[in-house]
């Protein structure tokens, strides 16, 4: 059991130090060209992987909604990264925990899934600690121009949600690192070339060390070795024992935001924090989301 354990701790570090990673490469690519980058990256290694592991590929199923999940995946990424440079690592970190109450009220909305008293519950509690990150003691952060990082990043719990409940029957008949080696795979094809003629390769070339560093560590170890370690966890843990992971991430993150890239921690960080763990954690022990559906 340590080595599954083990294997779900380096999936939720990588996951928490990605979004460091994200805010290092923003500073010098936009967000579709980071995304391009990582899903070029990210097809190779998963082929890998696969190929390791004795799984097949072809013929390619489901193809329709392999390519629809494709696009819906490039959108959350792109939702979140936009949203992120306008917020900060730990924010995003956080505000992403909120994804598995995000797919339960679709779920309740578009598959008429209950939607028990304790999830709203969960589901305020979140919300209110949302507004604490968001507010940080300063009332000028609610206005829209400061706000809308972390609103946007609220939009990517969003896209998040739509995937899942609209890839369920993907990752119920698909090996999950096949389904994703093809998702990357599908909308890698789309944006690489799109990236190379509009951004122009010479535009990578220049790139400092760090975010190189940064574009190697997000593609190949968090889009890809991460999931797969996750996987492996997942397949030998019980829920209740995934759902510590999900508290985990973000304690990476804010950590390592304040020693690598100087964010405060502060009151209204940890106050926003505690409130969004309870407000999970109220409507995973009394509710009906799937911890493992977090945004991974």
């Amino acid at each position: 059991m340590a080595g599954n354990s083990l294997f779900l701790l380096i999936s939720v570090l990588f996951w928490g130090i990605s979004y460091i990673a994200i805010k290092v490469v923003l500073r010098e690519l936009e967000p579709v060209e980071m995304i391009s980058v990582r899903f070029l990256l990210a097809a190779p290694t998963l082929y890998v992987i696969i190929r390791l592991k004795g799984l097949r590929l072809w013929p390619m199923p489901m193809k329709g909604k392999l390519i629809f999940a494709a696009f819906v995946v490039f959108m959350h990424f792109w939702v979140m990264a936009t949203g992120m440079k306008e917020t900060s690592a730990s924010n995003t970190a956080w505000i992403l925990t909120t994804a598995p109450i995000f797919i339960a009220l679709l779920s309740w909305a578009y598959l008429k899934e209950a939607f028990k008293p304790s999830q709203w519950l969960g589901l305020l509690l979140a919300c209110a600690g949302v507004f604490a990150l968001t507010y940080n003691g300063n009332p000028a952060n609610l206005s829209w121009i400061h706000s809308r990082g972390d609103i946007i990043v609220i939009g990517s719990c969003v896209t998040w949600a739509v995937y899942t409940v609209a890839a369920r029957e993907l990752t119920a008949r698909i090996n999950p690192l096949v389904a994703t080696f093809w998702m990357t795979a599908i909308a890698g094809l789309v944006f690489v070339p799109y990236t190379a003629v509009a951004s122009g390769v010479h535009r990578f070339m220049t790139l400092q060390a760090n975010t190189v560093i940064s574009l190697l560590f997000l593609g190949i170890f968090c889009l890809a070795v991460a999931f797969w370690l996750w996987s492996e966890g997942l397949a030998r843990q019980t829920a209740a024992e995934v759902g510590v992971y999900l508290y985990i991430e973000p304690l990476f993150t804010m950590v390592g935001a304040w020693i690598l890239l100087g964010e405060r921690i502060t009151m209204w960080l940890v106050l926003g924090a505690v409130l969004i763990s309870i407000g999970v954690y109220i409507s995973e022990k009394f509710g009906r989301i799937r911890l493992r559906e977090h945004d991974v």
